[in-house]
């Protein structure tokens, strides 16, 4: 059964949500145990999340994707 746009964009949409709480988490785990690897690997995929996340808003708003 084929999935329709606002299928994939809601379940797109909860996906990014859930990365960004694991990714918050992670983040504060690896800092209370100084990883600074981990830390910094964990920062850039939030941000990248965090990214997403403004275009999710921007679509709800009725923004382009490209706005900010």
């Amino acid at each position: 059964m084929a999935q329709t746009e606002s299928e994939f964009l809601s379940e797109l949409e909860n996906f990014v949500s859930a990365q960004l709480t694991i990714m918050e988490k992670a983040r504060q785990i690896a800092a209370d145990e100084k990883q600074t690897d981990a830390e910094i690997r964990y920062e850039s995929r939030l941000s990248a999340y965090e990214f997403l996340r403004g275009k999710f808003d921007n679509f709800h708003a009725g923004k382009k994707f490209s706005d900010l």
